[in-house]
């Protein structure tokens, strides 16, 4: 099974409070099957959860890679170090990093194909502001994202894309199950006719989800999952909302 659910922890993070969340986890989880699970700490913690993940069949990533593999690149980390420490994917262009750190198309473009050089999974991250909600123009400015990310990628082995509305981002407003389905549907079919030999393997849903609204999300057909931001920070609520998907997408 491809990630499904993936905690994004931001900048959160000790050696103490990630065995505290495992501790958590493992208590409130009901199901065997840890493979669709995904956790992206801090990068310095990559290594530690990977320890800390060595009995079970979860994937550990990184919220963020260089452009570059290697360089004069002071406080970066290149995509084959993050696999190198045996990650499995990447998170490029959350909306965190197009905002606050000004990361151009240019530059997810370059991340993406860093990322797939070093066989790790990119999660393309892509969404639209509450301006560009309200004038209608969800669909332009996500399938623009998507054509400039994958600009120049021959061909991506396993893609995942996560929406990301940036105004229901920690806002606790999230728009309607059945438009986010929608947009999901388009975002697929952008991907299939446009980037033939990009094998997109999910489309997440990221926007303020947590164990009370998640069922409403995964009972969409073209929801696969969820990027979960300040929910996955709580052990035992993010095996809430794992056990929810669980029992809604078996």
């Amino acid at each position: 099974m491809s990630l499904r659910l993936i905690a994004n922890w931001k900048l959160n993070g000790s050696k103490e409070f990630n065995q505290k969340w495992f501790r958590d986890f493992f208590k409130s989880y009901k199901v065997d099957d840890l493979s669709f699970l995904g956790i992206a700490p801090p990068s310095i913690y990559i290594n530690h959860l990977i320890q800390l993940t060595s009995d079970h069949n979860i994937a550990i990533g990184s919220q963020n890679i260089d452009i570059f593999s290697s360089g004069a690149r002071t406080g970066e980390i290149s995509s084959s170090m993050v696999s190198d420490m045996s990650a499995e994917f990447t998170l490029i262009g959350h909306s965190e990093r197009r905002e606050f750190f000004n990361e151009s198309d240019d530059e997810i473009a370059s991340k993406i194909n860093e990322a797939n050089k070093s066989s790790l999974i990119p999660v393309l991250c892509i969404g639209e502001s509450d301006q560009e909600n309200l004038n209608n123009q969800t669909h332009s400015v996500l399938q623009a994202q998507i054509n400039k990310g994958l600009k120049g990628c021959e061909t991506i082995n396993s893609l995942i894309i996560a929406y990301e509305p940036i105004w229901a981002i920690g806002s606790g407003k999230t728009p309607k199950s059945n438009e986010i389905n929608s947009i999901h549907q388009m975002i697929k079919d952008v991907v299939q006719s446009s980037f033939p030999k990009v094998s997109l393997k999910a489309v997440l849903y990221g926007g303020s989800v947590n164990s009370e609204n998640a069922a409403s999300f995964f009972s969409e057909d073209a929801v696969d999952g969820a990027l979960i931001g300040g929910a996955s920070l709580n052990g035992e609520e993010f095996a809430l909302i794992a056990n929810i998907y669980k029992d809604l997408k078996s």
